[in-house]
């Protein structure tokens, strides 16, 4: 026979307050009279008598089955006020916790410890705040509350608003060097490394390879860059641009026209730095590109186009009415154009790190690289062909400059705040200028070669090989939480 509502749910605060029991008694058995580290600490001020703590199971289970909280009255909610308390917190967790299960009251108070029990039958655990009487309190916790956010936040007043903590601790700056900078500038070294991709071209055997199909190795390496970049616009930045912008803007078309305004943005950059090159180049005496009939073209559409480069050296010949670049110009036009680039990538790197962590931060940075590598190798090719006749030494040197910028993005955004709001708009910004990177320069070239069917073939499994490569990193992969300043996302 079935039971009835009222004996399981008699059953089960029975289960609950015998797992609270053997919580405590255990705890009793190994607590140590010295103080016990938090994970976390959060000050607020408190207006009202009553709140409410919340911890929700995320993706089917909680982060623990139960949290050590200390939670200490304070004259005010201030970062020096938290600090004081810090010693009474780590005192007060190293104490002997009493079991809350759902439902209890959890009230301020020093030297004092509550050890969380979460229903493992519900979706989520909810505790009353008793506030009477207290002007601010301090919160150390065991875990990171944001650990147990799943659709709501972890501490909300009577009316269901958010209450958020006006000092944290450890500070931003104590996390600062480990969780930003390390990751995000390696990522940067690494992408920048990419132009010494050059190199190699100078191999003896691979350089031959390459100039006798220097159009597959187009094809190819422009579809596996196309789908690498569709991949992180679409499966990273474009999607979790959406959660971002939503926190900073409520209406649904406010958040609605900034995101998208942003992606377009985005997408016309490109095409932004090429007309401004363009018009630069203009205002010169001496305009077009000397048009090379005898070198074979890699990689590229056409010999002797500005973004398609010839490999060998060769006599150079002019169409009518056409003048010499000076290669001064053509060096300036492709150093410009790719000191930009990768100064917009380290931009969207930096963000993607301080943001959204580093699994995303190196999610970003993997499809930074794909798309680098068939980009440094037409620089190369460029700056080594007949246009301009550079040796091979100073193309990679001009190439390794150039790519520095990527480096300082990364810094800008390193030392520089940036709101929740900022970092998804920004990252729309850069799915945009992916997108016309993928859809704009790289899949239009595979067609625009003369393929045969089945190098075509190859090309659309190199297009699903590189977005494949992004697509995996969804499968250890949260919606990112920014750390808000504080250096405690655990959404990664």
């Amino acid at each position: 026979r079935s039971q009835s509502p009222d004996l399981r749910n008699i059953s089960r605060n029975a289960q609950m307050h015998l797992s609270a029991l053997f919580v405590s008694c255990s705890a009793a058995a190994v607590v140590s009279a010295g103080a016990s580290e938090y994970e976390w600490a959060g000050i607020f001020a408190f207006s009202d008598t009553v709140y409410m703590w919340t911890a929700q199971k995320v993706e089917g289970a909680y982060a623990d089955a139960t949290m050590k909280m200390a939670v200490l009255p304070a004259t005010d909610a201030t970062a020096e006020a938290l600090e004081a308390l810090e010693e009474a917190g780590k005192r007060s967790l190293g104490s002997n916790c009493t079991p809350v299960v759902p439902g209890s009251v959890i009230t301020p108070m020093t030297d004092a410890c509550y050890q969380v029990v979460f229903d493992q039958d519900l979706w989520q655990s909810l505790y009353t705040i008793n506030a009477s009487g207290v002007a601010a309190a301090a919160f150390f916790t065991e875990h990171v509350p944001t650990e147990f956010e799943n659709t709501a936040h972890y501490l909300k007043d009577r009316t269901g608003e958010d209450v958020e903590p006006l000092a944290e601790l450890p500070k931003a700056d104590e996390n600062f060097g480990s969780v930003e900078w390390g990751p995000s500038l390696g990522a940067a070294a690494i992408i920048n490394m990419i132009t010494f991709v050059g190199v190699i071209l100078l191999a003896p055997g691979l350089s031959k390879l390459v100039a006798t199909n220097a159009t597959l190795f187009d094809g190819l390496l422009s579809a596996f860059a196309a789908g690498s970049l569709l991949g992180c616009a679409f499966f990273l930045l474009l999607f979790e641009a959406t959660h971002l912008v939503a926190e900073s803007w409520e209406d649904e078309a406010a958040q609605t026209w900034r995101w998208g305004v942003m992606i377009l943005a985005g997408f016309l950059l490109p095409a932004v730095i090429d007309c401004s090159t363009a018009l630069m180049q203009e205002a010169w005496p001496t305009k077009l590109v000397a048009k090379d009939t005898t070198a074979t073209a890699f990689p590229g559409d056409e010999a002797g186009a500005v973004d398609c480069p010839v490999a060998a050296q060769g006599e150079t010949h002019f169409a009518e009415g056409e003048t010499k670049r000076s290669p001064a110009r053509l060096i300036g036009a492709v150093a410009i154009g790719d000191f930009f680039h990768n100064l917009c990538d380290g931009f969207f790197l930096g963000v993607a790190f301080k943001g959204c962590g580093n699994n995303f931060g190196w999610g970003v940075a993997l499809a930074s690289v794909l798309h680098e590598l068939p980009q440094e190798m037409a620089d190369y090719a460029v700056l080594t062909g007949s246009g301009v006749g550079m040796t091979p030494a100073r193309a990679l040197l001009v190439n390794f400059l150039s790519g520095l910028s990527v480096m300082l993005g990364v810094v800008i955004i390193n030392v520089t705040e940036v709101d929740n709001g900022v970092v998804g708009l920004l990252l729309a910004f850069g799915g945009g200028v992916y997108l016309h990177i993928a859809a704009s320069e790289c899949m239009p070239k595979v067609y625009q070669l003369k393929l045969s069917a089945k190098t075509h073939l190859l090309c659309l499994l190199a297009f699903v090989l590189g977005a494949t490569f992004i697509g995996l990193i969804l499968l250890d992969h949260k919606h990112c939480e920014p750390n808000g300043g504080s250096g405690h996302g655990h959404g990664h």
